[in-house]
Order: C-alpha cells, then structure tokens, then sequence
C-alpha cells in the first residue's frame, strides 16, 4: 500500500492511433466532470511549455494539437496520475486549486529527473480533478529534444518516482513517525526507502478500509481507465431514486410494443419526455456542462463555414435541441428495456431495484455519451482546421463550401 499513488505509462508513437489518442487523452483530462477549471475558460489545464512561469493555458487544444503533433514526430508523451486520500491531501494543505498547481510545479522536476529529461527540454501540462474520495493530477510530459523513440520504461522508474515523491511530500510527518518508533536520529538529512516502507505500513495500519479502498481505485488500474472509470461520484442516491420514479411515471404513456423513437411519440409523450429532460439537466449539473461544451463544440464547427452572429445564435439553440434529443432518445432505450424487464419478471420487489440500478446506468451512460461526443466533434474541428488552412477568410470559407457542397460538408 502506499501513502502517494503515482502511475506513469505511454503509447508507442509508432502505433496509428497514438498522436488522435493523446490529443483526446488531454481534452479528457483538462474538461472531463470533475475536472476544476480556470475561472472564466472551459477546461482546467495548467503547466509549462517552456521554462518560465506556470501558465494556465488558454484553451486546452493547444497542448492537444502539440502533443499530436510530437506524437507523429516519434516522441514520447508521458501520462502519469498522482493522487493522495482526500484526508491526506487535507492534512498536506492541499485544499484548493493553487494549492495543487504550486505542487505539481514544485515536483514535476523528480518525474523529469527520473526520465532522464533535462529541466529545460521538459515540456507538461496538468489537470487536478477533485473527486471527493482520492483528489489527483493528472500530468503529460515530453522531452521536446528527444531524437530516439523509446519502446518500454521499466517498472522500476514510476517506483523511484513515487518513492522519491513521498520522501518529498512526507519528510516530515516520516520523521515524526521514526520518533514514535524511537528510532529518530539527530540531524536526519537522509530518508532511506527502508523507512518508506515503514511509513506506508504504518499509515496502512490506522484505516485499512480507506487505504483498501484508495489502492483498488488506483493501484489496480492505469490512469486512462480512471479516466474512464464510471463517474458514480457525480450522482447522488436521492437524484437517481427520483429518476427511477420518473421513468416509471413516463413509462405509463408509452405503447407496451412497437418502436420507441421520439419523432414517432405521440405530442402528449413527447411534452412529458422533454420535461424529463429538462429536469435531468437541472438536477445534474455535470450534464448540463457536458451539453453545453457539446454546444460550444458544434459552434466551433460552425464558426468555420460562418461569423453571421444571427446565424450562430440560431444554431446555438438548433444544437442545444440536437444535445436534448439524443439525450431523449438514450431515455427512451432504457424505458424500452424496462418494458422488456416487465414482460419477463412479476416480481415487483425485483423490478423496483432493477428499475433503479437502470436509472443509474441511464445517468452514467448519459454522461459518457456527452462527453464522448463533444471531444469527437472537437477533434472534427481542428482536423478540418488543418485540412483548410487554419482560420479561413468570408471568400474562402465561402469558396470551400461551393467545393464540397455535394458533399454535405455543411452542418
């Protein structure tokens, strides 16, 4: 068990799907629920291009598009997570986000050292994501000089480093420990990985369940599945239990057969389903943000073929309805497989709990879609971007759109 988690991996850059997979990996990091952001932007990433001072960056895709970019250069981009228990992190004054920026900046230098990247070719961004349990950063690194693409980091580095980082971050509270165990030396200048252990066991000691915990969420899974990992900490019990009423009510409007689709519902079903909608947007707010960076998305997209400011507010709303239908439409699959469920159990006891377990995968799932989408579109439109030149005049935007007219490029 550990006092510190720190996981560190990378893709091959030789592999096809790389350079699209670490440009995905930092939107996900710097925008996903959970995900502190800047004041006033839309994503949360922060850190050092070159050597200088901290800089929150202005959008997220500008780390992206470089890390694409190295990635089909044949660099490596390194992806590493460091995360504490939420109680721990409290007690190492690690309470908002400056806390955890002045952090990561005062540490990042071990990851590099480690690495065998000099200081000043290290280039890195990170995001904080302050989930209520394990608090963690996840960081992305490079060597912007380095020439030889590297296949396989051994296991025993992130270890140096993980190590390394808590004789950093502990060195007090280890020496505190060592005078418990009367084993306390005057002038201490030196922590040897012996006493590391120690410390772990110790800490290990005072909560096993926490720390059991803590090690299953993040020493058993690689730093993309918790990106992945189901978002069951973004939902509370009391929003999902009048979520699964709300299906069951929204159920009694709907044909025990036929297709579900909801250009095919009845007017009076449609009005209930849009209120659903609505309520799930007000009640989640996660949601409601993943809508809204959905919208955002599809406006960037828009904004190439277009600047009529009429036009853009009009496709704001056509978006938000296009975000709110699919979300509608997600509903009505979970509704079509509480009818098959009630078609094949009388037990009612069982179908409330079962009804209840769907309505939670419906958020989840709900929250997935979204995000999923947004960072597809996002992708569409920096790749369309690159294909047309950058930013594009009104004359050759409008030239571009005669060309692919008959190719249904506009959206």
């Amino acid at each position: 068990m550990s006092a510190l988690i720190y996981k560190q991996r990378f893709f091959h850059p030789n592999h096809p799907n790389t350079a699209v997979s670490n440009y995905v990996h930092i939107g996900y990091i710097a925008t996903r629920p959970g995900a502190v952001r800047h004041p006033n932007k839309n994503h949360g990433l922060f850190g050092k291009l070159k050597p200088g001072t901290l800089q929150a960056f202005d959008s997220w895709q500008e780390v992206a598009r470089i890390a694409r970019q190295i990635s089909r250069e044949g660099k490596n981009m390194y992806r590493s997570v460091i995360s504490f228990q939420t109680a721990t992190a409290l007690e190492l004054g690690l309470t908002d986000f400056n806390d955890w920026q002045q952090y990561v900046e005062q540490h990042i230098a071990t990851l590099a050292a480690q690495n065998q990247i000099k200081i000043e070719n290290l280039c890195w961004a990170a995001a904080f994501h302050n989930e209520h349990d394990h608090p963690h950063l996840h960081i992305v690194f490079w060597d912007k000089s380095q020439t030889i693409t590297k296949n396989f980091t051994h296991p025993e580095i992130p270890n140096r480093i993980r190590k390394q980082l808590i004789k950093d971050t502990f060195a007090y509270k280890i020496k505190q420990f060592c005078a418990l165990r009367d084993e306390a030396k005057s002038g201490i200048t030196e922590l040897t990985d012996r006493l590391v252990d120690e410390f772990e066991d110790y800490l290990k000691r005072l909560n096993p369940k926490a720390f059991r915990t803590f090690q299953h969420r993040f020493e058993h899974e690689d730093e993309d599945f918790l990106i992945r990992f189901p978002k069951h900490h973004l939902i509370e019990s009391s929003s999902t239990k009048h979520l699964a009423n709300r299906l069951f009510e929204l159920r009694r409007f709907l044909p025990p057969t036929g297709r579900l689709a909801y250009q095919l519902l009845p007017q009076e079903t449609k009005i209930h389903l849009d209120e659903l909608v609505q309520e799930l947007l007000n009640d989640n707010r996660y949601l409601a943000q993943l809508v809204e960076d959905y919208v955002q998305a599809k406006l960037e997209l828009a904004r190439l073929y277009t600047s009529d400011p009429d036009r853009l507010e009009k496709q704001r709303g056509n978006y938000q309805a296009e975000a709110e239908k699919r979300i509608a439409n997600r509903i009505l699959s979970t509704l079509r497989t509480m009818i098959k469920m009630e078609m094949e159990s009388a037990t009612a006891i069982r179908q409330a709990d079962r009804q209840h377990a769907l309505a939670e995968q419906l958020l989840l799932e709900l929250l997935n879609m979204m995000e999923n989408l947004a960072m597809r579109i996002r992708l569409d439109v920096d790749d369309k971007l690159n294909v047309m030149g950058g930013e594009l005049s009104k004359q050759a935007k409008k030239e571009w759109l005669l060309r692919h007219k008959d190719r249904g490029m506009e959206r």
